[in-house]
């Protein structure tokens, strides 16, 4: 990657800019690639929710089917654009989302979606998968779930993983389903044991910080913003929901040594 960089003499400061671009590109993953959806959405530990059948409607669980579309912003200049949705699959629900990133030579696409039922108040993943390709190289990240024979598959060959069960797991983009969840029932701090895209378990937290009108692409909103913790003073990440859209997110902004990363902003959002 460096070599190529290199090839188009480009200012070492420009490669390291560039480089980090290729890192946070996913903006669900969007650490909240790391929320809501993402956005940006395992289980929430402690979860007091009623218990729920897996096959509730869809107002019942707190979740409706949507089309929402993003543009992606770097120092207030537009670099591409990205899509959310969630639909109804069998039983339980498919959250996926798409963006394209465009930066002088660096260019980003990628795919990406979970499938998952709701049991009780809780998002049981059952399969996970990104795909990246663009300037370097192409990836692609696959994880399955079996929640009866406790196993837990990953990488493009689905490999058995020889790693202890966890009841509480969720995927890089269920985990801002399950925030969607655990704020309509009130809670305002969220503990999460995510899998990354190795299918290695990272813990997540987040708190409500306010609420406050946003001036968006999309047009004013009133949403309620979340903030990552725990994780060092040289990276922030916030993330809005908007509770007049369903929870919508509706905005994602990262940070990292005082330098923005990017700022993802609704700019459509059509209910399904």
């Amino acid at each position: 990657m460096a070599r190529f960089y290199q090839t188009m003499d480009m200012p070492t400061m420009m490669i390291t800019t560039i480089h980090k671009w290729r890192l946070m590109a996913s903006f669900f993953c969007l650490a909240i690639s790391q929320m809501v959806a993402a956005q940006t959405t395992t289980v929430a530990t402690e979860a007091t929710t009623k218990p729920i059948a897996p096959v509730a409607t869809d107002a019942a669980v707190g979740f409706k089917p949507f089309e929402a579309s993003y543009q992606i912003f770097r120092s207030g200049k537009k670099h591409g654009e990205a899509s959310r949705y969630l639909k109804r699959d069998g039983v339980g629900y498919e959250l996926g989302y798409n963006s394209k990133i465009s930066w002088l030579v660096f260019k980003d696409e990628r795919k990406e979606r979970s499938r998952f039922v709701i049991e009780q108040g809780r998002l049981k993943p059952s399969h996970y998968l990104m795909q990246r390709s663009g300037t370097g190289p192409s990836r692609h990240y696959e994880l399955s779930l079996d929640w009866a024979q406790k196993q837990l598959k990953t990488e493009k060959k689905q490999v058995v993983k020889q790693i202890p069960w966890n009841e509480q797991w969720l995927d890089m983009l269920s985990f801002h389903g399950q925030i969607v969840l655990d704020i309509q029932q009130g809670k305002t701090d969220f503990v999460y044991d995510v899998l990354n895209r190795h299918g290695e378990t990272r813990t997540y937290k987040y708190k409500v910080a306010t609420e406050e009108w946003l001036s968006l692409p999309y047009g004013k909103v009133k949403a309620i913003r979340i903030e990552r913790y725990g994780q060092g003073p040289d990276k922030q990440v916030y993330a809005w929901l908007a509770p007049e859209l369903d929870y919508l997110l509706v905005r994602l902004w990262q940070s990292e040594d005082d330098v923005e990363q990017f700022d993802v902003q609704l700019s459509t959002y059509q209910p399904q």
